[in-house]
């Protein structure tokens, strides 16, 4: 049932986003939001693997808005999502999960992408 609501705001965000003869930017604005009005029911739902999915898709929306710190804080809750998903799917403790400085060449890259500095990513 969840997913299904999550399904639908996602395509309604999509549509609207994308279907309406606006700017990109005005698009970006549109999707922005409504995957902000997603996130608070997919995160109180524990479905941390979407959670971290919307998070990322909101960073780039962000991104291509050129919205850098908030393109790197969605970029950030994405990644505490993902962390969290992997440790409740292993049983994992989050800590080994997600072991202090993992600051690997894939987390550069990625950050890169974003123009997120270390600072600004947690």
């Amino acid at each position: 049932m969840l997913m299904q609501r999550y399904l639908a705001v996602l395509a309604t965000a999509l549509l609207f986003g994308y279907a309406a003869p606006a700017s990109s930017s005005d698009a970006n604005k549109t999707l922005s939001e409504a995957l902000e009005r997603a996130l608070p029911s997919l995160v109180s739902s524990g479905d941390y693997w979407s959670t971290s999915k919307l998070y990322f898709q909101l960073a780039s929306a962000r991104s291509r808005m050129n919205e850098a710190a908030a393109a790197c804080a969605a970029l950030s809750q994405s990644l505490a999502y993902y962390r969290k998903a992997l440790a409740k799917d292993t049983g994992a403790p989050l800590y080994e999960v997600a072991p202090a400085g993992g600051d690997d060449a894939g987390m550069q890259e990625i950050r890169s992408k974003f123009h997120c500095t270390r600072a600004q990513f947690g």
